[in-house]
């Protein structure tokens, strides 16, 4: 259906003008122009004839139905020409009114009815409050925007689909200004129905679309944008996004700007990183990467080298690499010895290379330090840093001999270069250029990042039956329900038993243990004084804790007597379900911390272990884990097989559990496992 957005065999525009300035006027400007090959047909009661073209009284008037319609006209008009369009049987209508669902709940009463209309008549609407679609390579520029006045548009790789239309344009410009074509630039506005998921899977279905760029406010039909990303990966299509609403304050203004909808921001980093959709953080970090995702190279690594004719280049690059964890790639004896022969005694011929300002008087020695970096098999990456160059400069042949290095040795490579007129030369040689040593940098180091997320192998969910849940209606576990329930799952539990009386209290005791109320009405058991370790009358810390649960109007199931375990690392795993995302797994530090520091990481199943290890080298407790000050390092991979299973878990109990907290997880040392301690899981009622 979306084909008839992006390539009708006509349009309607409801509402045309033959000023080619006002909002009706430009799309039929832009189409002649852009060579769309399609029936335009002008719908204005007043005039016979629009910008040279037949025009009509109605929309019934027309010869034919037409596939597509733009509805340039607003309020009351333009929901009756929702009506029209849904009568006359247009498969797909624009519309560019705002002040419908963004103004609140009476605009989004009204926009809703919109749509409700237009899906009885198996109608999809773009929009309202959207600036429209534009596809340069059919000539479709069913789009009012005045950047295609300012820009002359041209047809190209890159695909641009946003939420917001003055944000389509602002990314737009910045292709523009790097030379690079751009063939897609919609945009959505309200999502009453298209979102912006479902036009990014139209567009991976374009074979001539090689980088396609995003701005979402919020993830309106994620299973459409997995869709997109899967497709996209078999095409080995790159899809950066630009998310906003990071922030509660974000969150509040793209609410009023489009209606939308906030989610919890880590969850949506959790599900871009699934899919393998790389996340900017603004709009000119979204094309930052472009020229060097468009040369189509995916390193398999992440390790740079940093070539320059400036010592103070080599430093500064340094500096930045460390201060943003870009790993320098070694230089093997082997290459060093080589360098040493090839450049002055005076040179750097550790990583940063300081060919020094002998370039100037020898402009092979660019051609003798390449391949020497290339053999040594040592990295993926490659920046030359030129902060001067020039006249006495033979620029050409650098530029030509760092893009043959490239395809020698498939390294992704830039440069780096203040003055336009070197960037130039090198970009004609097919050289991604960049104005800044830091910018370039973390160009590269984003491309590499991507390409590791796109190399991931995909997992698949284990079938299974459900997971065993109890019978009954209560919303909350307790605690003896919610350890069995994990230890039916696959997870490692501590050792304990449940008593309801005192005789079954003495017959457990055997020291050392822990005591703890086991009350659904008291999930956070600390705060009340219903935990003891080693109590030493066992029999009368049963009766204060039943006494205790009793004075706080909870129910008692009993007291829960665990064995005491060693000494270990306390981490937290949970689980919850996304209303958005399905089942998200959380790995964190534990205890007491997690709710204070907040330092933990999500995943979204099916995950592997190696995704939960890597997520945990991540928390700000990561050398802790390795071991600290003579402590054994912890064994993570137990506790990672915890979190896999906890997943797999979530998966197959199918929306049946809201949430699962597991704090503390212990972690013992290497080879000596983990244990869930204390649990809780909360079903959806």
């Amino acid at each position: 259906m979306l084909r008839s957005a992006l390539d009708p065999r006509s349009v309607a525009v409801i509402g045309a003008s033959d000023n080619p300035h006002k909002v009706g006027g430009r799309p039929i400007l832009y189409m002649k122009r852009y060579g769309y090959r399609g029936a335009i047909y002008p719908v204005n009661p007043a005039r016979t004839e629009v910008q040279g073209i037949l025009a009509f009284r109605t929309l019934d008037a027309t010869p034919e139905v037409p596939e597509l319609a733009i509805i340039a006209v607003a309020g009351e008009e333009a929901v009756a020409a929702i009506h029209a369009c849904a009568a006359r049987g247009v498969k797909v209508a624009v519309v560019m009114a705002s002040g419908f669902g963004e103004t609140g709940a009476a605009g989004l009463r009204v926009e809703q009815a919109m749509v409700d209309t237009a899906r009885r008549a198996g109608m999809r609407l773009l929009g309202p409050n959207c600036q429209g679609v534009a596809n340069f390579a059919t000539g479709t520029v069913a789009n009012f925007s005045t950047i295609f006045h300012e820009l002359e548009a041209r047809d190209g790789p890159v695909a641009i689909v946003s939420q917001s239309g003055a944000n389509s344009q602002a990314i737009y410009t910045l292709l523009h200004e790097k030379g690079l074509g751009v063939r897609h630039v919609h945009a959505t506005g309200n999502e009453a129905d298209v979102s912006v998921a479902e036009l990014a899977e139209a567009v991976v279905a374009d074979p001539g679309v090689r980088l396609l760029l995003l701005y979402m406010e919020a993830i309106k039909h994620p299973e459409r944008l997995a869709a997109a990303a899967k497709a996209a990966r078999q095409r080995k299509l790159p899809i950066v996004v630009l998310k906003a609403g990071r922030t509660a304050s974000g969150q509040k203004a793209a609410s009023s700007h489009t209606g939308a909808l906030a989610s919890e921001d880590r969850v949506v980093d959790a599900f871009l990183e699934r899919h393998g959709i790389w996340r900017a953080a603004d709009p000119h970090e979204l094309v930052a990467a472009a020229e060097l995702y468009l040369i189509g190279r995916q390193p398999r690594g992440k390790r740079l080298v940093v070539v320059s004719n400036s010592g103070a280049s080599c430093v500064m690059a340094a500096d930045y690499a460390e201060e943003k964890g870009i790993p320098l790639a070694p230089v093997s004896d082997n290459a060093r010895d080589r360098l040493q022969k090839a450049l002055p005694a005076f040179a750097a011929f550790a990583n940063p290379i300081d060919v020094t300002g002998a370039l100037l008087g020898n402009p092979q020695l660019l051609a003798s330090v390449l391949p020497i970096v290339g053999e040594d098999r040592q990295s993926n990456l490659l920046l030359l840093a030129m902060p001067v160059a020039g006249t006495g400069y033979d620029v050409p042949r650098f530029a030509k001999d760092l893009a043959a290095f490239s395809t020698t040795f498939d390294q992704a490579v830039a440069v780096a270069a203040p003055q336009k007129s070197v960037r130039d030369q090198f970009a004609a040689a097919g050289v991604p250029t960049f104005a800044s040593e830091r910018v370039a940098m973390d160009a590269l180091a984003q491309l590499a990042g991507h390409a590791a997320l796109l190399q991931r192998p995909a997992i698949a969910a284990r079938p299974a039956r459900p997971p065993w849940l109890p019978i009954g209606g209560h919303r909350f576990l307790h605690e003896a329900e919610s350890l069995e329930v994990l230890a039916r799952a696959g997870l490692p539990v501590v050792e304990h038993r449940l008593c309801t009386t005192e005789e079954e209290v003495r017959d457990a005791c055997a020291p050392p243990l822990v005591i703890k109320a086991c009350s659904r009405d008291v999930p956070h058991k600390t705060e009340h004084g219903l935990v003891c370790v080693d109590p030493p009358d066992a029999i009368a810390e049963f009766k204060r804790q039943r006494d205790k649960v009793a004075a706080l109007g909870a129910s008692f199931e009993g007291v829960i007597i665990a064995r005491k375990a060693a000494k270990a690392r306390e981490l937290a795993l949970g689980a919850r379900l996304d209303s958005q995302f399905g089942p998200v797994v959380m790995v964190g530090d534990g205890g007491v911390n997690l709710e204070a520091l907040k330092d933990f990481r999500l995943l979204l199943p099916p995950f592997s272990e190696s995704e939960v290890l890597e997520k945990l080298q991540q928390l700000r407790i990561a050398p802790l884990l390795a071991g600290w000050r003579g402590e054994a390092p912890a064994d993570l991979l137990a506790f990672g097989r915890m979190a896999v299973l906890l997943g797999e878990a979530m998966l197959g109990w199918g929306g049946s559990v809201a949430s699962v907290d597991i704090n503390p997880v212990f972690v013992f040392e290497t080879g000596k496992g983990a244990l869930a301690v204390d649990a809780l899981i909360e079903r959806t009622l």
